[in-house]
């Protein structure tokens, strides 16, 4: 995956921070958007409850794995395949999803998701900084994900109110899409730190 115009210092800080905040923009979509679930699909409480955090499941079952693979892979790779994969997932669910059962499907795909964009993206970011820079840099993005939930929360339950929840998720999209566009102009391919051992 060439291309990239490699950031220095906070701008560079600046671009991961905001392609986090953006791959999370349908993080809290189902949450925000669970009493259309409930009138269109008669979920249960616990239903909705397996729905929503299947994607915590999905997460933690993909998060050491694609982390670990950034050993041997470029962190920016991983992270712009994640992302697209939310991009995926956010359109699998608008499209396709239709009841309990493709819920969560979806659901557990969308966290998945966000395990390789989170962790890699912090290591892709943190080993194009050093010093000083990088601890303040990591403290910085790791903040950043209260901030793309509240986020969600808010795009998602403002859309909700004026638009069907199918279009909702599909405007979610643009979000892990715009991530993954951010990373691949910020940052250059860079091999890891662990490529030669």
């Amino acid at each position: 995956m060439a291309g990239g115009v490699q950031l220095k210092g906070w701008g560079l800080v600046t671009a991961f921070c905001a392609a986090h905040v953006l791959s999370i923009l349908g993080f809290a979509a189902f949450a925000a958007l669970l009493p259309d679930f409930f009138v269109e699909w008669g979920l249960t409480n616990t239903q909705a409850g397996w729905v929503g955090g299947i994607y915590f499941a999905g997460y933690a079952a993909a998060v050491l794995v694609l982390t670990g693979m950034t050993d041997r892979i470029d962190p920016r790779r991983v992270y712009i395949a994640c992302a697209l994969l939310g991009v995926a997932a956010s359109l699998g669910f608008a499209w396709l999803a239709d009841g309990f059962w493709s819920a969560l499907v979806w659901r557990m795909i969308a966290g998945i998701a966000v395990a390789g964009t989170y962790m890699p993206g912090l290591k892709a970011m943190g080993e194009r900084l050093s010093g000083v820079e990088s601890s303040r840099a990591l403290a910085v993005y790791t903040a950043m994900f209260g901030l793309g939930a509240s986020l969600s929360y808010l795009v998602s339950g403002e859309l909700g109110a004026i638009l069907p929840w199918r279009t909702v998720f599909a405007l979610l999209a643009i979000g892990p899409a715009a991530a993954a566009l951010v990373i691949l102009v910020a940052a250059r391919p860079h091999a890891p730190a662990g490529a030669g051992s």
